[in-house]
């Protein structure tokens, strides 16, 4: 045989072997393609996700189909074909996977109609199985469809509330809640379950003090499809003018109470500048502590561990009140503009600071602008700062009483002098304390609305319940 001949051979050989590789490669894929619903599709409304993966690894997807089946009526939500590769390829530009995220009733597409509806995706891919139609794979799945809001009622007249003040509403929510509660402007007061009484749930709330006294006070559901419920209560709301104070600043005053605070908070950087500190400081941090009270208030303990009027540090001056409005002037120009929001609270150097309340500390250190600080949880969103202070007399976790001295008073933080800067929050929203230090204003605004007026036998022994049943209510003061 001579070279060319030979040569012919070869390449005969080989081209031979590729064709029976491809054979093998598209005849041997046996394995039909992986369908993965990623997130639940078993219930469904206005704005429930479906997401979808698909993935073939061998001979790649062909065609993926989507669709809902009801009363005999199908509705295609995807369809999808994949090139085909080159017959004689192996591999090659095959597409091996396929996502898909879309709302099946997110527009008016699909009719509305609550029920039962089949769920059935499709998937094949490039084998040349079957006389070449490939491998297929198919699911069915059950989806209950809900398109009918949570049902509200309320079952209590809402008080008139100050801005900066709290209140409560007694409320029945259907079970088909999931999140219900009070909405005030973009802030969310939840709502608690009460098995025990007449009515169903109840939501501590406040209204914040700089919003108009015209916003809404909005009482709402969700069930987690997308159904929302929304009823306005009727709340007269008592509009207040907060005073307003000037604050002159220096390089002195920053140089003592910015520098510390900045050596304290790894995620403050040393500007080398004392105004572009100042701002750092009491505006920047100043935020960013209002959020992290925020989310410690998320892990609020759903139960009444506070017991009758809150308590005002005994023997205290009040130095600055509630929502005084401050500007601070540097250089003879307003530098920056903020709310005081608690009551600074003054006796003498290191005085012995009692706990407001009975309650769980939630907190016990060095927090910002707030310095060597207290948090106590008084249970269901309800919660009271101590900050300033020289020295902790009680460490996070330990249950205090009213009256207990929890630490001393002291200047740590961003403050001039010894004294104790106290702050109620509600969810993490600042209230004016004035209202809870009231034992009068605490029976009629809080504890009598949440009894039940029609009760007139002893209440029933407790029983068995979720943990996030209300407990007992705070004894009258």
């Amino acid at each position: 045989m001579n070279k060319k001949s030979l040569f012919y051979a070869i390449a005969l050989a080989i081209v031979a072997f590729y064709l029976v590789m491809t054979a093998f490669y598209h005849w041997g894929d046996a394995t039909a393609p992986q369908i993965t619903l990623v997130e639940p599709f078993t219930q469904a409304g206005p704005t429930t996700p479906l997401v979808l993966h698909v993935e073939d690894a061998g001979t790649g997807l062909q065609e993926v189909t989507v669709r809902l089946v009801q009363n005999l009526e199908s509705y295609t939500l995807a369809q999808e074909q994949f090139s085909a590769q080159s017959p004689l390829s192996i591999g090659g530009n095959a597409e091996n996977s396929y996502d898909l995220t879309l709302i099946p009733f997110g527009d008016d597409t699909i009719p509305k109609r609550r029920g039962l509806v089949t769920l059935v995706i499709t998937a094949r891919d490039y084998s040349w199985r079957g006389f070449f139609e490939g491998n297929w794979a198919r699911i069915e799945q059950d989806v209950t469809v809900k398109f009918t809001p949570p049902r509200l009622e309320v079952l209590s007249s809402p008080l008139p509330v100050s801005q900066g003040g709290a209140g409560v509403v007694a409320y029945r929510v259907s079970d088909d809640a999931q999140r219900y509660g009070v909405r005030i402007g973009e802030t969310f007061f939840p709502g608690y379950p009460n098995a025990e009484r007449a009515f169903t749930a109840f939501s501590l709330f406040a209204f914040p003090h700089d919003l108009p006294a015209s916003t809404p006070v909005l009482l709402v559901a969700e069930d987690g499809l997308g159904n929302h419920a929304e009823q306005r209560l009727d709340v007269p709301v008592v509009a207040k003018r907060w005073r307003s104070r000037t604050i002159k600043i220096s390089d002195r005053f920053i140089e003592q109470t910015v520098r510390p605070i900045i050596a304290q908070t790894p995620e403050i950087d040393d500007m080398d500048d004392p105004l572009r500190n100042f701002l750092q400081v009491n505006n920047v941090l100043r935020k960013r502590t209002a959020d992290q009270l925020a989310a410690l208030a998320s892990n609020s303990r759903p139960e009444f561990l506070w017991n009758g009027a809150f308590t005002q540090l005994s023997n205290s001056q009040v130095e600055a009140a509630f929502a005084d409005h401050r500007e601070y002037r540097y250089g003879g120009k307003v530098v920056d503009k903020q709310y005081h929001l608690g009551f600074d609270l003054a006796v003498t150097k290191h005085y012995p600071v009692e706990a407001a309340n009975d309650g769980k500390v939630v907190m016990a250190e060095y927090f910002g602008i707030y310095g060597n600080t207290i948090v106590i949880d008084h249970g269901y969103g309800l919660q009271s700062l101590y900050a300033h202070l020289s020295s902790f007399a009680t460490e996070k976790g330990q249950r205090v009483a009213k009256g207990q001295i929890i630490g001393n008073s002291g200047m740590t933080g961003l403050a001039a002098g010894d004294h104790l800067h106290f702050s109620l929050l509600l969810q993490g929203v600042q209230i004016n304390p004035m209202e809870w230090w009231d034992p009068k204003w605490v029976e009629t605004r809080i504890t009598d609305p949440l009894r039940d007026p029609a009760r007139e036998k002893p209440a029933p022994a407790p029983r068995r319940g979720p943990r996030n049943r209300i407990g007992p209510l705070p004894p009258a003061p």
